[in-house]
């Protein structure tokens, strides 16, 4: 009884090796043509991600370097700037009075005269003291920059990183389920294989470039939080926050993948 026993269990574990062999034959070496260009626009979608200061973060074409380019709103207003700055230049030329001496009188453009007195004195300008004074942003004018306003200014830009890889990633589950119910209709042959492969491919390949825009705003507050004297480490809060938060993606995606 025993002998039969163990020749049983023996016969299971021979069983069960084979099922887990050949489920992780078919989910991570059997090759499939996973191929999909609607896929592929999803993961390929660039990320633009505005920093404080009017800088845009993207990724170029092969999804792992940053590329940095300046906002349009605010190409705009350095062009407008320097309009603005022409124009007074110009307005200055026209109505300034060339003086060649005393006692001698200079033509305004509207033709009056104006006559310097001989008696020796000048008008002085008057000046003000400059201040030079850090802000920690609009409306706080005069107030120290401190860590948290650093970090204030930059959560807009993480949070906006956070949306867009959801939206990317629910774009890309609802092209698997899209898939798989037309599969199903049509009375094609679903292929777990196949489904496993292709969409946790392209979901790792969306979270690395995700990471890459991550790691290219963290930079930005690093090297902002030392440029107004601070150490770059403060900024790991926010590396934490957006680890957690991959791995709520994670398993939001393997709940909705089984439709939960």
């Amino acid at each position: 009884m025993k002998k039969k026993l163990i020749i049983s269990l023996s016969a299971l574990l021979v069983i069960a090796l084979g099922v887990g062999g050949y489920l992780l034959y078919i989910m991570k070496f059997k090759e499939y043509d996973v191929a999909d260009e609607s896929v592929s626009e999803i993961i390929e979608d660039p990320f633009e991600i505005e920093l404080p200061d009017g800088t845009i973060i993207t990724l170029d074409d092969s999804g792992e370097d940053i590329i940095e380019k300046v906002s349009d709103k605010e190409s705009d207003k350095e062009d407008g700037q320097a309009s603005s700055d022409s124009t007074d230049e110009s307005d200055d030329d026209e109505g300034s009075i060339p003086v060649s001496g005393k006692g001698q009188s200079s033509k305004t453009p509207s033709g009056s005269t104006n006559s310097s007195s001989n008696t020796g004195s000048t008008s002085k300008p008057t000046s003000k003291p400059t201040t030079n004074t850090s802000t920690a942003g609009p409306g706080n004018t005069g107030s120290k920059v401190t860590v948290a306003s650093i970090k204030e200014k930059y959560s807009p830009a993480f949070a906006a990183l956070e949306g867009q890889a959801e939206s990317k990633l629910n774009a890309l589950i609802g092209r698997a389920k899209n898939e798989y119910l037309t599969k199903k209709e049509n009375g094609e042959k679903v292929d777990y294989g196949y489904f496993y492969n292709k969409y946790t491919s392209a979901a790792a390949e969306l979270e690395g470039r995700t990471d890459s825009v991550f790691n290219g705003v963290l930079k930005a507050i690093e090297k902002d939080l030392e440029k107004n004297g601070y150490d770059k480490s403060y900024a790991k809060s926010f590396q934490d926050e957006y680890n957690a938060q991959k791995k709520i993606r994670k398993e939001s995606l393997m709940k909705k993948a089984v439709g939960r």
